[in-house]
């Protein structure tokens, strides 16, 4: 086995990648669906002789965006509760606008709440923000308790339209997300197949697992049939499979024929006419392994497929979200402090006395989910930069005054463009952002001067992000970096769980999830970690070997469930011993003598992992844990 070196860890992240273009495909259909789901409900209202009415429906289009990659099944129950949860924003904002204190209060439980639910689920785009929006949008409104449920129902009114139109590509729908993203899994596997033996091996095993993280969502989200369950159980084996294969030495005869076999079954869920292509069975374990695995796939992606159907019971995200609860976790904590500013900028801004105080906590919730320091201020800068700009752009829109067809072709505009750019920069959205709310406040709320509007949501904006900011440098700075021992912690706990699982042969893929969860967490909260400031940067860098071979040592851990029955008692006993060494190692926080095992991968594996926590600890530059 040659000597294989980590990956160089990543870059960190600097405050002039605020301004960076990315380059991505334009959203086209997104695009377009949003900006008609805004502007329709204002065109009936306007049809109908109630054009207010009609842009307080537009509010409830906020639904149409929260669409995902997902089966429509999950777009259905989804966006529907996505557009009660907008209704009920406006209801509490229109009946609380009366009362700072309160108002103020529930706003920031409104954070915390939509903060929780959206991060513990992966429903990170666009996150919880338009929630608080509504809800403050709501404040800013006539006071009029008496029309809040009224409100309520043009939103909800709204809202149902949304999912028409979010549901309506069902009609048209060529191929089912299922087979897409099977089709996705095994493209990634395809790039780790080629990865084997070089640097980027780490990274493409990371997008693999993030590819079937996002196909367990959708594959077992509702009865399907057989096949297409076993086509994702066989990625899953396919890549434990590669996994083994790491480091290994494949010489251009082998390597060539797997790839042609792997590329079969591509065509294959693509429904494209080809064969399976010849080859020699190789005499090494693992290659046969692979090949066998490769020629089912082939054989289920091909056949014609059968009419029947199994439903695969899997946890209910109400589960999900209160096993989330606890005290180490993270979202926990994030989702406190996020509401909490919220509360904070709104009192303050009630109480400072702003014409319009409900634009400061919005501005505050929108830099907020920012994941760290660094990306904190780097929508404060976007927000501000792109709503200085968007108000000017807005206030030149009043000042033409609108109305009729041309302005709901400008507010069906200014939303299609907002989607459009976003992906590239958010400061290009805000640009749009901007004029589009002031449009829908203005019209919701006539009898204010141009000027005044375009003042208020200048400073607003500026104040929400720097009370933004400041919350984060005074307590959210280098959180992530605390808290990489706590999660490496937890992490080897699973490694150590799944191990007795497989050698008692009893909950295997429960096991088998939680360290995988684990182990995603653990490298999102480094990746976290790298957004915090310098001396932050500098304790997270240092746990880079440690991760990647924790990592890739949880992998190599999962793969052993294949070959169960040839390992001996010894050979538990031995990784065991190693788990425990680890975790002695962190708990103390001092080197500990390495006991060295060689005969698997995995053993070889914990062992640098041994002996990084060892450096580490004989500098006593590890981070501290952080506070229970």
């Amino acid at each position: 086995m040659k000597e294989y070196h980590l990956p160089q860890a990543p870059s960190r992240l600097s405050l002039r990648d605020a301004l960076r273009v990315r380059s991505a495909a334009y959203p086209w259909n997104r695009a377009i669906g949003s900006g008609l789901a805004t502007c329709l409900p204002i065109l009936i209202g306007f049809l109908l002789g109630d054009i207010i009415h009609g842009f307080s429906a537009a509010l409830g289009a906020f639904t149409f965006i929260y669409i995902g990659a997902e089966t429509y099944k999950q777009r259905a129950k989804k966006l529907a509760a996505v557009a009660l949860c907008l209704a009920a924003a406006m209801v509490l904002g229109s009946l609380l606008a009366p009362y700072m204190i309160l108002l103020s209060i529930v706003a920031g439980i409104i954070g915390v709440i939509a903060f929780y639910v959206l991060n513990t689920l992966q429903l990170l785009i666009p996150g919880p923000m338009f929630f608080v929006l509504i809800f403050c949008m709501a404040t800013g409104l006539p006071t009029d308790p008496h029309s809040a449920w009224e409100r309520g129902l043009y939103v909800l009114l709204g809202g149902a339209l949304s999912w028409l139109l979010a549901m309506s590509s069902w009609l048209w729908a060529k191929k089912s997300t299922d087979k897409q993203i099977l089709i996705k899994s095994y493209r990634q596997l395809m790039a780790m197949l080629q990865s084997i033996g070089t640097p980027s091996f780490y990274q493409m095993q990371h997008l693999t697992v993030l590819t079937l993280k996002q196909a367990d969502k959708i594959i077992y989200a509702s009865k399907r049939q057989p096949s297409a369950f076993r086509l994702h159980e066989l990625a899953a084996d396919i890549f434990q499979t590669l996994t083994q294969l790491k480091n290994s030495t494949i010489s251009a005869d082998i390597r060539k024929p797997l790839e042609d076999q792997l590329n079969a079954v591509i065509e294959a869920l693509e429904d494209a006419k080809g064969n399976w292509p010849a080859h020699s069975a190789s005499e090494q374990p693992v290659i046969k392994m692979l090949q066998t695995e490769l020629e089912e796939a082939y054989q289920l992606a091909s056949q014609p497929k059968a009419e029947s159907r199994i439903q695969v019971d899997t946890e209910s995200s109400w589960n999900v979200l209160l096993n989330g609860i606890s005290r180490t976790n993270i979202t926990v904590r994030h989702a406190l402090f996020y509401g909490l500013f919220i509360m904070i900028a709104s009192l303050l801004a009630h109480w400072l006395g702003f014409n319009r105080p409900y634009w400061v906590p919005v501005a505050c919730a929108a830099v907020l989910i920012g994941a760290n320091t660094t990306l904190t201020i780097h929508r404060a800068i976007q927000r501000s930069l792109g709503t200085i700009v968007g108000t000017l752009i807005g206030g030149l829109i009043l000042s033409l005054e609108p109305s009729g067809i041309y302005l709901i072709l400008i507010v069906g505009l200014l939303q299609l463009s907002v989607e459009l750019v976003i992906v590239r920069n958010y400061v290009f959205a805000n640009m749009f952002i901007a004029p589009l709310v002031l449009v829908l406040v203005e019209t919701m709320n006539p009898g204010n001067t141009v000027s005044y509007f375009v003042t208020a949501r200048v400073v607003d904006t500026i104040v929400g992000s720097l009370i933004a900011i400041i919350a984060v440098l005074l307590l959210w700075r280098g959180i992530h970096t605390r808290f990489l021992p706590v999660i490496l912690k937890e992490t080897i706990l699973r490694m150590q769980q799944l191990l007795r699982a497989i050698q008692a042969g009893e909950h295997e893929k429960k096991q088998t999830k939680k360290l995988l969860n684990s182990l995603l967490e653990l490298r999102a909260a480094y990746e976290r970690s790298l957004g915090d400031f310098s001396a932050s940067q500098q304790r997270a860098e240092i746990l880079w070997p440690a991760i990647m071979h924790a990592q890739h040592a949880g992998y190599l851990l999962m793969s052993l469930r294949k070959q169960k029955d040839k390992l001996t008692e010894g050979q538990y006993d031995a990784i065991q011993n190693q788990l425990g060494g680890v975790m002695t190692s962190l708990n103390s926080q001092q080197p500990i003598p390495i006991e060295r095992y060689d005969e698997l991968d995995v053993q070889q594996e914990l062992n640098q992992l041994q002996a990084a926590l060892a450096q580490l600890h004989s500098t006593q530059n590890i981070a501290k844990p952080a506070p229970n």
